[in-house]
């Protein structure tokens, strides 16, 4: 089967920690045989044309930001004109590679732009298409008209429109997309990569002892991430004389402004920022961790809390509905203060960290293999054709 996967989000070279989800799945079907093709933006310092682990990637040419910044940031009259070069030239190159590679299928993540741009070629050219939702793409535009009209045209024209949460689901269905096109498939995990382990690497670089709990947290270094109340939390804590340590792991536009604000506490020895880190070594962080953070502002299940899970690493984050709050970690609202609570809880706690790790584990079994995920999409795919 020849498919084409079409992301906003997508790793700009073999090691780049951009997209991991939709990287994975495609790695997946690589792997079990299917012809994989992939087109994405071009980003600076990307090639166009190249092939990662089996993946045929094309991306296009379009007035890209620079520096790089999210789509769903893009504002004022310069980032829309780029916005326009991207859905013209995503046309373009969406439709050469389908007719050159004879394409069977179109998998698009994010409903807008790509889902929608993937909508009217696969109405033009007859190929089949799923829409996956991962959430800002939603959210963000539903209270729109225009793009709630563009959103439901989007999930209808696809054979099945995927949601990645349940709260997804429920939001789709306001929209007005038809029930039986929607179909509840969340985000998985590699268990053979992310698995626990007593991995020291990433402490005995950086210097953590033994003796120091860690906190880790893992995202893209904007507000939505919640990275101010994981500072802000932080050194809160640090006031106590905790014998802590956290590593923020990503980038973003607010990383300099929050690397201001350790600095004036006078705490850059035990704040650690280490920029983007390869996925082909991304386990070893939460294999090294203690504590993993993230209170995201967005509804969702996100890829990097259900890998900390996968790792044993009990979780303190917010709009999670995996979480099942003091069972398998801590689900907290966006509020500094209670956060600075539950994670001095769990640093005082080894035994409830335990619990947790152990709760979790159970959660991923169960719910977040990679392989069975994909086996379902592959069942999906050949109901498509």
């Amino acid at each position: 089967m020849r498919i084409c996967i079409v992301p906003t989000m997508f790793p700009k070279f073999k090691g780049d920690y951009y997209g991991p989800f939709v990287f994975n799945e495609a790695k997946k079907l690589a792997q079990k045989g299917f012809e994989v093709h992939v087109v994405t933006p071009h980003n600076e310092g990307a090639v166009y044309e190249e092939i990662i682990d089996k993946i045929y990637v094309h991306r296009f040419k379009w007035l890209e930001p620079k520096p790089f910044k999210a789509l769903v940031y893009f504002k004022g009259l310069k980032d829309n004109i780029r916005l326009i070069t991207y859905f013209i030239s995503m046309f373009y190159k969406l439709f050469k590679i389908n007719r050159k590679h004879n394409i069977q299928l179109m998998h698009a993540h994010s409903v807008i732009p790509t889902g929608f741009i993937a909508a009217v070629v696969s109405k033009l050219m007859g190929i089949p298409l799923f829409t996956t939702a991962h959430g800002m793409d939603v959210y963000n535009f539903q209270q729109y008209s225009l793009f709630r009209r563009i959103m439901i045209f989007s999930f209808n024209a696809s054979f099945k429109s995927l949601a990645v949460s349940k709260d997804l689901v429920n939001s789709m269905e306001i929209l007005g997309v038809k029930k039986d096109k929607i179909v509840h498939l969340i985000n998985a995990v590699d268990r053979e990569k992310f698995r626990p382990s007593k991995d020291r690497s990433v402490r005995n670089e950086y210097g953590i002892r033994e003796d120091e709990i860690l906190i880790l947290f893992v995202g893209y270094l904007d507000d939505f991430k919640g990275i101010y109340e994981t500072i802000d939390a932080f050194l809160d804590l640090c006031k106590n004389n905790y014998n802590i340590k956290l590593i923020m792991v990503g980038e973003g536009p607010k990383e300099e402004e929050l690397k201001q604000r350790i600095s004036k506490s006078d705490l850059e020895d035990v704040v650690i920022f280490t920029g983007d880190i390869s996925p082909d070594i991304i386990n070893k962080y939460y294999q090294s961790a203690d504590i993993f953070v993230l209170p995201s502002h967005v509804k969702g299940v996100p890829v990097v809390v259900i890998e900390a899970m996968a790792c044993g690493v009990p979780v303190v984050v917010s709009n999670t509905e995996i979480i099942n709050d003091g069972i398998n970690g801590f689900l907290v609202p966006n509020n500094k203060y209670v956060l600075s609570r539950k994670l001095e809880i769990l640093i005082k706690d080894k035994d409830l960290r335990d619990k947790f790790s152990t709760e979790s584990l159970k959660t991923i079994d169960e719910k977040f293999n990679i392989d069975k995920k994909v086996e379902k999409l592959i069942e999906l795919y050949k109901k498509a054709l």
